[in-house]
This record gives structure tokens, sequence and C-alpha cells, in this order.
């Protein structure tokens, strides 16, 4: 559906308040408005290509997996369920309402729909949220995203920085530039920067402590939902993400909710990119990284679009009758919101 090939831009304003100069990689602009799309358009198409196609899929998800894999099985004529966790955003459910799939709320966090869903799949349902967290096919997906980069600018970044719930997207990057790497196309791999939501940062607490990744076993206390992923049963998914972390000498930041709603804000004020907290992400991880040089070329994978979470924001409009006095004053002064 036109997934890939999703713009770079650089973010000019953001770059005179943070270290190195800072781009967006808009992934927000895919088909679903989100990354998912690369892996579920290429899990799907093999689901649907196999000798022994399957007859249904099952995802859990907190929200972008579902309408990305949603889509691509509507596309291709393939039954899907979703289960979610309670509290996941209006505006991602009815988006995966508009597909035509059945939705199921679940008690619990991510990893609960996550076991619910391995229960419920056999040798004729598929628990695609198993195939995206693990399966080769979206790391090799993801993979395209450094291609790309690299395409456009010329060689590879110093730095990626991906928010990062398990991981898939910061894992197949990796994958993608050790390959060009290996094939001399540049000379070295990007430091790969995790970012996570300090009420639920399995992956960066390991990267902290020198330690294998293990499941989230604290209270979450974030409400930036989409990475927030306690790997629970699934590990090892995670411990694939430090990996690739480590290996690239990269780093890792566990952020308080406060400073990526901060970035979230000033991400749509200043640069017109409006995106959904857990994106912004990738850009508040930059001003809390004290590894970035002010030389260092730094991208931010953008991740979703923030319509994605148009339920939970409050919008104050000022009544204004028909007095341009008040309106023109408003412009001129900058202070219109």
């Amino acid at each position: 559906m036109g997934e890939g090939s999703t713009p770079l831009v650089e973010f000019d304003r953001t770059s005179q308040t943070l270290s190195g100069t800072v781009y967006g990689k808009l992934e927000s602009l895919n088909p679903t408005c989100s990354f998912k799309d690369r892996g579920s358009s290429l899990t799907v198409s093999a689901v649907t290509d196999a000798d022994t196609p399957w007859e249904g899929l099952i995802v859990a998800s907190t929200g972008n997996t579902a309408p990305s894999v949603a889509a691509y099985a509507a596309r291709a004529g393939v039954p899907c369920v979703v289960l979610v966790p309670e509290g996941t955003s209006l505006s991602k459910l009815e988006q995966v309402a508009a597909h035509g799939v059945d939705i199921f709320t679940v008690d619990g966090s991510f990893s609960d729909c996550f076991q619910l869903a391995d229960t419920v799949s056999d040798d004729r349902v598929l628990n695609a949220t198993a195939v995206y967290s693990a399966n080769a096919l979206v790391a090799s997906a993801n993979r395209t995203v450094a291609f790309e980069l690299v395409a456009e600018l010329g060689q590879a970044p110093d730095w990626v920085t991906v928010p990062v719930g398990a991981g898939p997207l910061l894992g197949g990057t990796h994958f993608g530039f050790a390959e060009l790497r290996d094939a001399g196309i540049i000379d070295s791999v990007p430091r790969m920067l995790c970012v996570q939501a300090r009420g639920c940062h399995p992956i960066v607490h390991a990267i902290e402590h020198g330690e294998t990744v293990r499941p989230w076993t604290e209270p979450i206390t974030t409400t930036v939902g989409a990475i927030a992923d306690p790997l629970d049963g699934y590990a090892a998914d995670g411990e694939q993400t430090r990996r690739a972390v480590v290996d690239s000498d990269g780093d890792a930041v566990a952020l308080d909710d406060e400073m990526i709603y901060e970035a979230t804000n000033r991400l749509a004020a200043t640069e017109g990119v409006y995106a959904e907290p857990a994106s912004a992400a990738s850009v508040a991880g930059v001003r809390a990284a004290d590894r970035v040089n002010d030389n260092d070329t730094v991208v931010a994978l953008v991740t979703g679009h923030g319509l994605k979470e148009k339920d939970e924001v409050e919008v104050a409009a000022e009544p204004v009758g028909t007095d341009a006095s008040v309106v023109r004053d408003a412009v001129l002064s900058g202070s219109a919101d």
C-alpha cells in the first residue's frame, strides 16, 4: 500500500537546542500512520503466500501493531482478531474497527494480551504478534529503514534514536546497517540509542546494569503505552534489542513521562510534526543522552502519528466573536496557540 520511502526532514529548530544535527525519519507517514506497516506488509504477504496459508490472524497490541496488521489482513482477505489492554487509545481502536476486525479488551498489560493470543493460536490461527516480535521477516522489513537513510544522507548517520517497547525496529534497523557495512557500502554502523519510558524500561535497565534483559516486574507507571512493554514471557526479544545497542556502541535512556510529553508538544510547535508521545520520545532521548556531540548527525525515528492519541488531548479555544483586533494582536505577538 505504499509503505516505506518515508520522508527524512531536518529538524532545524530542534538542532539549535540539542547537540548534533537532528533529522526526523517520518515513519508516521506510512499507510496506517506508523512504522509497523513495513513488517505487516511483508509478514501478511508471507502468511498468504505460504504453501498452507493460515486461516486467520490474532494480534496483541498496545496500539500501532493492531491497526497495521488489521489493515494488511483486510487487504489480503484474511480474518483478524485484535487483543488490547484496557485503556488503549480510542483513536487507535477506531482505526482498528474500521477494518472490520473483532476487538477484545484484556485485563492487564500487553504481556497478558500476548499470552492470551499465544493460547488461542494453533496450526490454523497465527499469533501475528509473535511473528512481529521475533520473526526474521520483520527484521528484514525494518532493515529498509537503514537502506533509505544511507540513500538519503549519502552515508550512515552517527546516531539513530528509536523509541522502544520490545525493539524490533531498533534491531532490524541495526541489522540493515550491519549488512551495508559488510557489503562495503558504509564504513561503520551508527550508534543506536534506545529510548524507553521510565515507568517501564526493562531493556534500558539491563543495559545500565550490564545484565541480560529480564521481564519488568515493577508496576507500570507510565501513560506512554506504546512503549510500555514488560516483556513478560518473551524477554528474549528485548535481549536481541539490547545486543544491537551494545554491538553498535550505542546508548540507552529512560525518560519521565513529563519529558516525553514536553517533547511531543515542542516537536509539533517548532517543527510542524505531530507525533504520538511514544514517537516524540526518540527526540526527547537526544536531549537526555550524554554522548551525542555537537558535530554528530542524529536521525530520530518518528514512529507514529499524533492523531493516534487525539482522544487524550485537550484543546483550549478562546471565544473571539468577530473581534478582528484580538486575532490580529495574537498573530503579531506570536501568542496564538
